[in-house]
């Protein structure tokens, strides 16, 4: 592609569109399961090269970086080669030993030395070090002593606000304090309750626990990964081995429970109810505070929370293939007495469902669930009003609202958390069967058989429309003076929708917020760098200018990251759109 850059063209990903449009229309196709399809659609050379130049984007930019970081630290380690043998404990100076902290030097050399660990620190945190070292061996030498795991922690002077606390939220404010950054998080949610931000009972199959390790505290993360799918493996000799998938199944809800709590623990500030002009100006003449990078990471409506913000994203969608999805949940007294989670799925174009099982012990999980219906019931009854319903229209959804109440309550009955009887309630678990598919008469029946057999207690119905944001930054624009923000990030869900398999959406808002975590560590050593530098009369100012360079590469690869994972997302949910609507025609 030469130097041109690649970003998400809407001519090309029409391209994509048409060419899945076709593939999704073959009878042989559609009798497969989304992931067999996922495997073909991307033997498609069309498909798998627009994903490769993504991705030789990336890492054309990474290249630069390291090329920087290599300049700056040779320029550095003129001054510095002595107190960095210092640091190692190869030769003696008593300004700087092992564990010296290095904050607020005015000696130049140790400005310098402190300087060069934070750009160590940065690939660190970016995982390139391994990768550094092999490209630029001029460094070696530091390598062999192994330093950079030993360098105490520094101070992160950068402000970081978080918009939206859903799972990619919560675990960003949480991995960002962890990290001992100022970050405060908003959402216009309460903490707890219906509606709120722990409300979701809707399930997912979660990779991305590895990410979650290291943004989580310790109770946190086991909280995250109890859950761990199993499967069973036959042998040809006739045995079998069951053995843990690479998943975990998680309820949203009780996710990002997990994660603020985590991110309360490290002492985030989080601020719940919160209004726009908490973060953002909406009157003329209102003060905002300085903050250098602002996350917007508030779900598929994020585009519409500022006027403007769309066009800054230059969001693409396709209403033509949008798709209408329903689900339901099962709730019922279990027969296992240990932690267990599987899949039970239907495979086939427009028959097709997908289904989340799990055996669970938590009481909070029957509450949020109960917080549901109690949200369902009241927006249920408003519409009823509003579209002029009858007086038994109203009666019949006031009849099953008591019902599905009163199959929760006798779940909450049975947990009973008084002290007396808390070791047996630790013992019982229930089973919590999430079911999503395409709205379509043959699941209809479906769902029909879930309500006979008693153990419905929440159902809905959703559309999911196909949309991919070309930019995941916003970082010279007026714009930036709505937030007064030197950059603005946005992920997850605002970016691209999710799809009703649960494939990749948690997991990728997970991506987005390590890569938030990872901008804003780098954003921090970079400012302290600069005034370290500035401070001294024995600095020269290309330095100065090549650390700014340093940090707008920074937010291109951030950027640059978010189009790869987002059209490697846009394409499941196309995939998954495709699968559940009749055969389209180009």
């Amino acid at each position: 592609m030469g130097n041109q850059q690649t970003t998400l063209n809407k001519k090309k990903l029409d391209e994509v569109v048409d060419l899945l449009k076709k593939e999704l229309s073959d009878p042989e196709m559609r009798k497969l399961n989304n992931r067999a399809i996922q495997a073909k659609v991307f033997q498609i050379p069309q498909i798998s090269q627009y994903m490769q130049d993504l991705r030789l984007e990336e890492e054309k930019i990474r290249q630069k970086m390291l090329s920087l970081i290599s300049r700056l630290i040779y320029k550095l380690q003129e001054h510095s080669l002595d107190a960095t043998l210092a640091r190692a404990g190869i030769l003696s100076d008593s300004r700087v030993h092992a564990g010296t902290s290095l904050d607020d030097e005015t000696e130049f050399d140790l400005i310098c030395l402190d300087a060069k660990e934070r750009l160590y620190m940065i690939l660190q945190k970016y995982g390139w070090l391994q990768d550094f070292f092999k490209f630029y061996p001029q460094h070696f030498y530091e390598n062999s002593f192994q330093f950079v795991e030993r360098i105490p922690p520094k101070k992160l002077p950068v402000k970081v606000k978080v918009v939206g606390l859903g799972i990619g939220g919560s675990l960003a404010v949480s991995g960002l304090k962890k990290n001992g950054i100022e970050v405060i998080g908003y959402d216009k949610r309460e903490r707890n309750g219906p509606r709120s931000v722990t409300s979701r009972f809707q399930n997912a199959s979660w990779r991305a626990y590895d990410i979650a390790e290291h943004l989580l505290d310790e109770e946190a993360f086991n909280h995250l990964v109890k859950y761990q799918q199993r499967i069973t493996v036959n042998y040809d000799n006739g045995t079998s081995k069951v053995m843990t998938s690479d998943r975990v199944q998680i309820i949203l809800g009780d996710a990002i429970d997990s994660a603020l709590e985590s991110a309360e623990r490290f002492g985030a500030e989080l601020c719940f109810n919160a209004d726009s002009k908490d973060f953002c100006k909406v009157e003329e003449g209102q003060d905002m505070d300085k903050t250098e990078i602002v996350a917007l990471f508030a779900g598929a409506h994020t585009a519409g929370i500022v006027d403007g913000l769309k066009e800054e994203m230059s969001i693409h969608s396709w209403k033509d293939i949008s798709s209408d999805c329903k689900l339901w949940l099962e709730i019922l007294p279990s027969k296992k007495k240990e932690a267990y989670t599987t899949r039970n799925v239907e495979v086939g174009a427009e028959k097709w469902h997908f289904c989340i099982e799990s055996a669970r012990n938590t009481v909070e999980d029957i509450v949020r669930i109960r917080d549901n219906l109690i949200a369902q019931k009241a927006w249920n009854m408003r519409k009823l009003e509003t579209s002029g319903a009858s007086k038994e229209e109203i009666e019949a959804e006031e009849a099953k609202y008591a019902l599905q109440m009163k199959k929760i309550q006798v779940l909450l009955d049975e947990y009973d958390s008084n002290e007396e009887k808390k070791e047996e309630a630790e013992e019982k678990r229930f089973d919590y069967i999430f079911t999503n598919c395409p709205s379509n008469e043959h699941n209809d029946k479906k769902k029909q058989a879930a309500l006979d057999r008693g153990n419905l207690v929440i159902d809905g119905g959703y559309r999911v429309d196909v949309q991919i944001a070309d930019k995941s930054v916003i970082d010279n624009s007026n714009f930036l003076s709505k937030f007064n923000a030197g950059v603005i990030v946005t992920g997850g869900d605002a970016t691209v929708n999710p799809n009703p398999m649960a494939a990749y959406g948690a997991t990728l808002a997970c991506e987005f917020a390590s890569s938030l975590v990872n901008l804003a560590i780098a954003h921090g050593h970079i400012n302290a760098i600069t005034k370290g530098l500035e401070g001294s009369k024995d600095a020269h100012s290309e330095w100065i200018t090549e650390l700014e360079e340093l940090k707008v590469m920074t937010n291109q690869f951030y950027d640059a990251h978010g189009r790869s994972e987002n059209y490697f997302q846009w394409i499941q949910t196309l995939i998954c759109n495709l699968y559940s609507l009749p055969p389209q025609t180009v």
